[in-house]
């Protein structure tokens, strides 16, 4: 197992040029949808939503949101997904995980537990709360990266993107979200110029990026 992970990583690459057309393995998409709600956020927040889009208008509907140079990726690719935080977090949401995690674990809810949630929460700035909210959705779009990796799945990261047009076009404020990264899933193209024969994949070495301290 470790080393189909260590294996997995090293292959895993950004994938730039997309099959038109072509469909994502229904198998390996169930288990990417199944497992992203197992991610870890803090305090089990949760706080986060996806839109998981395959239609072909609404993606390139939505591509007119992003980078020229990446226009392409969302049309072609078999789906786009947009990772969404919440705008607003407060004792309410917070009661309902508490409700749920005593509902799970046959048990009644924590109040001491709830109290110190709600201590937390309510002593961020409103700012820093939305700064918070958006760390909890790259928690959840790491692994989505790692599982795509593990199952074969070709992916690509997009950042580049208008977040206000994006929240625009898919109503997020009414719902009380804002989109955050975006990504687009498929089958590569035998044109990518990206792939790792073609394009080595550049990193620093580990003892530049980790420090450990005995």
């Amino acid at each position: 197992m470790l080393e189909k992970l260590k294996k997995a990583i090293q292959k895993r690459y950004s994938t730039k040029i997309f099959k038109a057309g072509e469909d994502v393995d229904q198998e390996k998409l169930n288990l990417l949808l199944e497992t992203l709600p197992l991610a870890p956020t803090s305090i089990n927040s949760q706080a986060w939503h996806l839109y998981l889009i395959s239609s072909p208008a609404e993606k390139a509907r939505l591509a007119e949101t992003t980078w020229e140079s990446n226009q392409a990726k969302y049309k072609d690719s078999s789906y786009l997904l947009v990772f969404c935080a919440k705008t607003t977090f407060a004792r309410q949401d917070l009661l309902e995980i508490e409700q749920l995690t005593a509902s799970t674990r046959d048990a009644e809810i924590n109040e001491g537990r709830l109290a110190m949630l709600d201590n937390y929460v309510g002593s961020m700035s409103e700012r820093d709360k939305q700064e918070w909210l958006k760390r909890q959705v790259y928690l959840v779009f790491g692994q989505f990266l790692t599982t795509c990796a593990l199952i074969d799945l070709d992916s690509c990261p997009i950042e580049g993107f208008d977040t206000q047009k994006m929240d625009k076009l898919l109503g997020l404020k009414e719902k009380g979200l804002t989109s955050v990264v975006s990504a687009v899933i498929g089958s590569r193209d035998t044109n990518d110029f990206n792939t790792l024969d073609k394009a080595q994949k550049v990193r620093f070495p580990k003892e530049k990026m980790i420090t450990e301290i005995k």
